[in-house]
């Protein structure tokens, strides 16, 4: 197995095997590309008290597994608000792009009302370790694509808790990344966050008929703290509606509790083969 899912080469990001997407070997999944962008905000923020409360990365087109580079600018540098922005390329061509909003953070006296829940969720210790793919309803779209392509679904390890690839709406299961995100780097906890948080939409997936799947279009992810330890857990719920679109909700807990939410908004997509995925632009 590789040892990471990105291989550092100067400026640029080389993608392994192991960033790959179910739909096609020579594109990504959207976990990786998002995991770059939010490395790539946080070097940029040069103070460790702003917070990284917002992050929306918009995924324009598949992402192909080429050597990739980043950028970064701020938009706002405030000294308690700020913007950054970030755009990944492939070939000088812009395949996704972040923008984060970052918080500083001050000490305040709250309430225990107002506090966080406890944590409400088993958590991983005890529950069996599976792969993505066994959560699947056989016979679907993508039980006829994942298992014949590794890459990073079948990278991290899954426990599931309740619901699923086989349950229409509903899935929530804890997720790691068993590998550096970064060959030479250890993995930050907004990096680990920010590439799991597109595993809500698998997890959360509409289940339609005539092999039309839901791809998302965006990844917006909501951290009131950073989570802590390589287990994230994600509780998605989705709705779709008959026009073909629809929203994917995943609320984000570590094994202290709740520390956010993810949302993904929702496109029916009729060209469900990998080979329509990989060529196709959103």
């Amino acid at each position: 197995m590789e040892a990471a899912i990105f291989i550092p080469d100067g400026d640029r990001f080389i993608p392994t095997d192991l960033a790959r997407s179910p739909w096609g070997p020579h594109v990504l999944h959207g976990g990786p590309p998002a995991g770059l962008l939010a490395r790539a905000i946080e070097q940029t923020n040069p103070d460790p008290a702003l917070h990284v409360a917002r992050m929306t990365v918009d995924l324009f087109r598949p992402v192909p597994k080429a050597p990739l580079h980043v950028t970064t600018q701020f938009v706002r540098e405030g000294r308690r608000i700020a913007v950054i922005e970030a755009s990944l390329l492939a070939d000088d061509i812009e395949v996704s792009r972040a923008t984060a909003l970052l918080l500083r953070e001050s000490e305040v006296d709250l309430p225990e009302a107002h506090l966080p829940a406890p944590p409400s969720l088993p958590g991983p210790e005890g529950i069996p370790t599976t792969g993505l793919s066994t959560m699947l309803t056989e016979g679907s779209p993508v039980a006829a694509t994942m298992p014949g392509i590794s890459g990073f679904h079948t990278t991290i390890e899954v426990r599931r808790i309740a619901g699923g690839l086989a349950t229409a709406g509903h899935g929530t299961a804890w997720i790691r990344i068993p590998v550096p995100f970064v060959a030479g780097e250890e993995t930050t906890p907004l990096v680990r966050m920010a590439a799991t948080a597109d595993f809500g939409n698998a997890l959360g997936h509409i289940r339609a008929g005539d092999g039309i799947g839901f791809i998302n279009a965006d990844i917006t992810l909501y951290l009131h703290r950073m989570p802590l330890g390589e287990w994230i857990c994600l509780d998605s719920q989705s709705a779709g509606e008959p026009h073909g679109v629809g929203l994917v909700e995943s609320m984000v807990h570590d094994e202290r509790g709740p520390v956010g939410r993810v949302v993904q908004a929702l496109l029916a997509n009729r060209r469900f083969a990998p080979t329509n995925l990989e060529n196709a632009e959103s």
